[in-house]
């Protein structure tokens, strides 16, 4: 009989260890960001995108079994100069009319060390898609201090895309060294789930 349990509880164990599960997490819309910075002449200017969502499950326990999807709405763009801002969205840049969203789906997530994470999928950009891989940081949950029934955490990356490859703004301004080719974006994440 002792045998019996033995056998029956590292079995049990086994079931479990295998069929781990990636935790829901839900984006505080209020205090998560996607900034980006890219040079303009000489300095840099920086701005948003305000309106995204994301599907993101993640068990730093077992990453494998996580994943992280976004969708950007090109519209949202902001950077606090409203002429700027719809030339972002005209055929020279983003062209939102036809390409309303920007889109990145994951494939594949690895741990490196600490709380450090790599990152492997899909962005598409216009009538763009490519296999971009990065790392992210996540920081470790804590209760909410006002929501004693909710976990938070938080995820944060920074990667460099080049426009010209997804086709943003590849026409004069690039040419006249006006806007830089290369920019830089950094997410920051915070995200809730029930306890």
């Amino acid at each position: 009989m002792k045998k019996f349990s033995k056998i029956l509880a590292i079995f049990v164990l086994c079931f479990f260890a295998s069929t781990a599960w990636a935790y829901k997490w839900s984006v505080d819309d209020d205090h998560s960001e996607i900034r980006f910075e890219v040079k303009h002449i000489l300095p840099t200017v920086s701005g948003q995108f305000t309106d995204f969502k994301a599907d993101i499950f993640f068990n730093p326990e077992d990453p494998g079994k996580g994943k992280f999807n976004f969708i950007v709405k090109v519209k949202s763009v902001n950077t606090h100069n409203g002429k700027r801002d719809n030339h972002l969205r005209s055929k020279d840049f983003f062209y939102s009319e036809k390409f309303p969203e920007m889109t990145f789906n994951s494939s594949k997530i690895a741990h490196i060390k600490n709380n450090r994470y790599s990152l492997e999928g899909t962005m598409t950009i216009k009538d763009v898609t490519k296999k971009m891989n990065f790392e992210f940081l996540f920081f470790d949950p804590q209760l909410h201090p006002f929501d004693k029934k909710k976990w938070v955490a938080g995820f944060k990356t920074l990667f460099v895309i080049s426009r010209p490859d997804f086709n943003v703004g590849s026409g004069k301004f690039l040419k006249m060294g006006v806007v830089g080719k290369d920019v830089s974006v950094e997410i920051s994440i915070e995200a809730l789930r029930k306890k």
